[in-house]
């Protein structure tokens, strides 16, 4: 295996790089853009201190990035470009074992801030989550702080573990680990590392009787405007009688194109009519609407959605008169084997009510 060490001996930070470390990063440049393949759109994973092969850049965005924060830390082999060889202990093999860097370069190209601009907010969260990706628990272990920390938030989900519940199991992990261990102490930072991710939800205040949110508008109210129901419980304390959770789904559907696989099968349903209804753009209706909205229709890119929802009571019909009406988006873009897998079918809404 070549010697990289000129990857980190002639550049610093707030300095011009050598003549040498120039030299030498237009041959890894010239070497990683000449084993592309014809899918990738001329880009390839940028190995700098930010983006830290998670992000896809053409060559000149790569160039900008490698003279303004240097390479990743730690990238001797590389795994990204084109070297086969991973040493056991390194970063990337921990990588490869928790399969995080999969999910992470797929999300890579959502976050990724542009030349100019520093990173937006959600980028610093994906960032911060990079960072966790590369960091092991412990030396010896293979797992990252982010990989340990995505399958204990799993088993709270799966157990219906109480935060005090999942805090308590945490404290325990803490003390059977070293005192160097890198692992959240808390509910809360477990929830930090993951913000990266996108997956927010808000809470909207309902009336009572469901005659209106208090959205966009109607933030400030007390009273309905329909019924007069007051927004709050009775007392000091301003509890909402009734609360809507909503799951933007626009981040979602925006990551759909951000991975080369779905970002295809999300166009898929241009080429898939055959004159017979396995898809729902065979239907009169699907094509009608193409009629009526050309330009909405002549984009394959464009989303249509299926909404669907059904009330469950979560209780016995004994115990409280209560229900949840949970509301789940689909795109019909998928292919007709894929539209009903359960990752395409989005949550977006909980709304609460009486039976």
């Amino acid at each position: 295996m070549a010697n990289h060490e000129w990857m980190y001996n002639g550049w610093s930070r707030g300095q011009s790089p050598s003549h040498e470390w120039i030299e030498n990063t237009n041959n890894f440049l010239d070497r990683a853009f000449s084993m592309l393949s014809l899918t990738e759109n001329d880009t390839i994973k940028c190995p700098c201190a930010l983006c830290r092969n998670y992000v896809r850049h053409k060559r000149f965005d790569v160039e900008i990035h490698l003279c303004k924060n240097g390479f990743r830390d730690d990238y001797r082999i590389w795994t990204s470009h084109g070297e086969r060889h991973v040493e056991v202990g390194s970063d990337e093999s921990s990588c490869e074992a928790d399969h995080m860097d999969d999910m992470l370069a797929d999300l890579g190209g959502y976050h990724a801030p542009t030349i100019d601009e520093g990173p937006t907010a959600s980028a610093r969260s994906f960032y911060r989550m990079v960072a966790s990706a590369d960091e092991p628990v412990h030396e010896n272990t293979t797992h990252s702080s982010l990989s340990a920390i995505a399958w204990l938030l799993a088993l709270k989900s799966q157990y219906n573990m109480s935060v005090a519940h999942f805090e308590a199991n945490l404290e325990l992990i803490s003390e059977l680990l070293p005192p160097e261990s890198k692992i959240p102490k808390d509910f809360y930072q477990s929830k930090k590392l993951l913000e990266g991710l996108g997956m927010p939800y808000v809470k909207i205040d309902v009336c009572y009787n469901n005659c209106m949110l208090y959205y966009k508008g109607n933030e400030n109210k007390e009273k309905c405007d329909v019924c007069g129901t007051s927004r709050y419980e009775e007392g000091r304390n301003r509890v909402p009688r009734k609360v809507l959770r909503y799951l933007p789904i626009k981040d979602r559907l925006q990551r759909l194109y951000a991975h080369e696989k779905t970002a295809k099968m999300m166009q898929s349903h241009k080429q898939s009519r055959s004159g017979m209804m396995k898809h729902p753009c065979d239907g009169k209706a699907w094509q009608q609407f193409d009629i009526d909205f050309p330009e909405f229709g002549d984009d394959p890119r464009n989303v249509r959605l299926a909404v669907a929802t059904d009330g469950f009571t979560p209780f016995s019909m004994n115990a409280a008169p209560y229900s949840c009406w949970p509301i789940f988006v689909t795109p019909l873009n998928l292919p007709p084997g894929v539209i009903m897998k359960s990752e395409y079918i989005f949550l977006a809404l909980v709304v609460p009510g009486l039976c």
